[in-house]
């Protein structure tokens, strides 16, 4: 069933909330510590950060600017849908194998705090580095990997460039974006500004069915009912991202990077409840008016150096702040018709973030690189979270108050020592301890205090296995966790409308426990001089302690809360290869390949078998070519994902079956000249589909079966940009 507005602008709250809740702070790489030696050297070597990355311990792998805009992208969320072994989610990022929540989301090394990635302008990314194991450096919260979006260092000569799009999948959308770089002696800087209309909107379906069947298994009592819902929404969004370096005569490198973003979003929503059999609900139909405003602005200063001992040193202090508005008005009405009560829903957020890190590399010898480091952050939330209900016969109103104040904490201390051994071999050793905590008291007196600690080993060996290194294999252990987030152990009651099995009311969990987990990874990588690269990557997992919804029955009403729902394990095996075809054909057209297969196997040892795994799906392949012509300026490619589809035990009490389509998007690029370039792309080639969805729930007697129908839309988008 659709929750009604009101509480899915509580639901974006609690969004809100768990972004400071998580939020980790982190060291960069080591590849952008060291900046001032490794800049050299690509100038002379003219290497590419993939053949850094092939040489480092570490694994990671790299998508680049020129990858995130292939197809016309507006944000960093749509670029990524296309990677092979990314998985996007209700617009989140995450690693495939496992749900969102386990994927760790850096800027820079450091988490989004204040703002979404989103707000990031796709023309400020340098690239973007994956990590599917864990690294001492970042924040353990990584069970899945980490992500992390380098942004572009301060300009070294004078650029302009303007885009403008334009676009249409449910509904029309467009933007226009400026990006400005500068240098003048030791002073440099880059200012980015975006500008939106419906670019969000535009991606949502403006109709849905679900469909429910309700039995009671001691009386035999059945009912079914159908919930029918249209929505007209639109948005605008404004970003202005500056960044500005500086080189003093002491030789301290001086950056600060900071971000203003505000976003608007509306929608008018009818949710009409037709009863077909059994169960009459109270409410038949429900119309509402939803606003959100959010305000967020970040700034960091970072200062790099390094002391006559030859120490490197690199520290940073910053601030975010966001503020967070919404408000929401319903009408109610009995099934005849009649209005029952209006319903008001105003929430405020705001959130300040301190936040300061450090590291100390230290030389030792030719054979070790040593580095240690700390990092820490501490938010201040408040909440203002209020709903009336004002009844037509004015009888009596309903007024629910919550107000609650949080502080969240977090530090952490690592230290990690790359070691090379055997000339073309190395190992990285490191430790991490990080703790995290949170205090909440809220206007009823009641107060939870929680806190997380983890001594996190990581340990990565990488074997060259010739000379030239083109062949590798490399092994991980580590150690990670996810730990609750603040709305999963106290957040504000929601109550919704029609409450049942399928549509619970809300409740946290101050008991919740952490997630931990130990995993090993192992991979062999060919990156052969003549364009064929392909890997061999497999990971196992084991996690305690897991995190899993579960609905339960009291007060008269039907309640959802997180809980500790026992062990798990998994295993996935990825095969990837990317090529040019000239590779096998010597005259062949100027086309590069890419394709990959991923297979997961995993299981949670207290939900109901057989559809106790950690994803809704075994495996996934895509497919990926791109054409470049000869005799005129024109780029073209395409892009497919396919993954099939299981039942999935998702909490304690509901399996779903998510239908996945098949995905497939193209585009064009013609360059009229050096400066200017026109963008087409098609992406969801095959649309026009219903997404659906599938539930089985059971608690106590009662059985619910529901079915959900979401149309897709093709997405045609063309952008043009200029540089000057």
């Amino acid at each position: 069933m659709q929750i009604p507005k009101s509480s899915v602008i509580t639901l974006i709250l609690c969004n809100v909330m768990a972004v400071s809740a998580h939020a980790q702070q982190s060291s960069e790489t080591k590849a952008q510590v060291q900046a001032q030696t490794q800049t050299q050297r690509v100038e002379v070597q003219g290497k590419s950060q993939e053949e850094f990355a092939r040489t480092e311990t570490a694994a990671r792998s790299i998508v680049s600017n020129a990858e995130l805009t292939r197809f016309g992208d507006n944000n960093i969320v749509d670029a990524m849908k296309r990677v092979p072994g990314v998985q996007v989610t209700n617009n989140k990022l995450h690693l495939l194998g496992m749900a969102a929540g386990y994927t760790q989301i850096l800027i820079d090394g450091e988490a989004p705090r204040g703002i979404t990635i989103e707000d990031i302008p796709l023309n400020m990314i340098e690239r973007v580095e994956i990590y599917r194991g864990a690294n001492a450096q970042f924040s353990t919260q990584a069970m899945a990997g980490t992500i992390n979006i380098i942004l572009k260092k301060a300009a070294s000569n004078k650029q302009h460039s303007l885009k403008a799009s334009i676009g249409h999948m449910f509904q029309n959308n467009g933007g226009v974006d400026w990006f400005h770089s500068d240098k003048n002696g030791n002073l440099s800087h880059t200012v980015s500004a975006s500008l939106s209309k419906d670019r969000i909107s535009a991606g949502q379906s403006d109709d849905s069915t679900t469909n429910f069947v309700n039995e009671n298994i001691l009386t035999g009592n059945k009912s079914q009912f159908q919930n029918v819902s249209h929505s007209k929404r639109g948005d605008e969004s404004v970003r202005i991202s500056p960044r500005i370096q500086y080189k003093t005569d002491s030789n301290i490198n001086l950056t600060s990077t900071s971000i203003f973003a505000h976003n608007r979003f509306n929608a008018d929503t009818t949710s009409q409840f037709n009863n077909v059999a059994g169960r009459v609900f109270e409410i038949g139909k429900t119309t509402s008016h939803d606003t959100n405003r959010g305000t967020n602005f970040g700034s960091t200063l970072k200062a790099v150096t390094s002391l006559d001992n030859q120490i490197g040193v690199d520290v940073s202090a910053g601030f975010q702040a966001q503020s967070f508005i919404a408000r929401s008005h319903s009408q109610n009405y009995l099934p005849d018709g009649t209005l029952q009560f209006n319903r008001d829903m105003n929430t405020d957020v705001h959130v300040v973030v301190g936040i300061t890190n450090g590291k100390l590399s230290i030389p030792t010898n030719a054979e070790h690189d040593l580095v240690v480091g700390w990092s820490g952050w501490r938010a201040n939330v408040d909440v203002e979270n209020n709903q009336s209900d004002r009844f037509a016969s004015s009888q009596y109103d309903i007024y629910r108050p919550h107000s609650a104040n949080s502080v969240m904490d977090n530090a952490a201390f690592y230290a990690q020592d790359d070691w090379k051994f055997k000339k073309n071999s190395s190992v990285s050793l490191g430790l991490r301890w990080e703790s995290q905590g949170i205090r909440t008291e809220n206007n009823f007196g009641e107060k939870v205090s929680n806190r997380a600690s983890v001594l996190s080993p990581v340990i990565q060996t990488m074997w060259q296995l010739d000379p030239q290194n083109t062949e590798r294999v490399r092994l991980g252990v580590s150690r990670t966790f996810k730990a609750p987030e603040g709305t999963q152990l106290l957040m504000p009651k929601i109550y919704v409308i029609n409450n049942s099995i399928e549509s619970p009311n809300v409740v946290g969990n101050p008991n919740l426990r952490p997630e931990l987990s130990w995993s090993i990874d192992a991979a062999f990588e060919h990156n052969g001089k003549d364009g064929l690269n392909y890997a061999i990557r497999a990971k196992a997992q084991s996690i305690e302690d897991i995190h899993r919804e579960v609905v339960f029955e009291a007060d008269k009403a039907y309640w959802k809360k997180f809980v500790n729902a026992g062990t798990a394990q998994s295993q996935s095996i990825e095969l990837s290869t990317q090529f040019p075809l000239k590779r096998w054909m010597d005259k062949a057209p100027d086309m590069d390949f890419s394709a990959s297969y991923s297979h997961f196997w995993s299981n949670v040892k207290d939900l109901a078998t057989p559809y106790n795994s950690l994803t809704p799906y075994q495996y996934v392949v895509t497919f990926g070519a791109n054409y470049r012509a000869k005799d005129i300026p024109l780029t073209a490619g395409i892009s497919a994902k396919i993954q099939d589809s299981h039942w999935q035990q998702i909490s304690l009490t509901e399996r779903q079956y998510l239908k996945t389509p098949k995905n497939v998007d193209v585009y064009a690029l013609w360059k009229f000249d050096k400066q200017s370039q026109m963008r087409f792309a098609l992406n969801n080639l095959l649309g026009g589909k219903a997404y659906d969805s599938f539930t089985y729930a059971s608690v106590g007697n009662a059985r619910s079966q529901s079915a959900r129908a979401v149309p897709t839309a093709r997405n045609l988008s063309m952008t043009y940009e200029y540089k000057f």
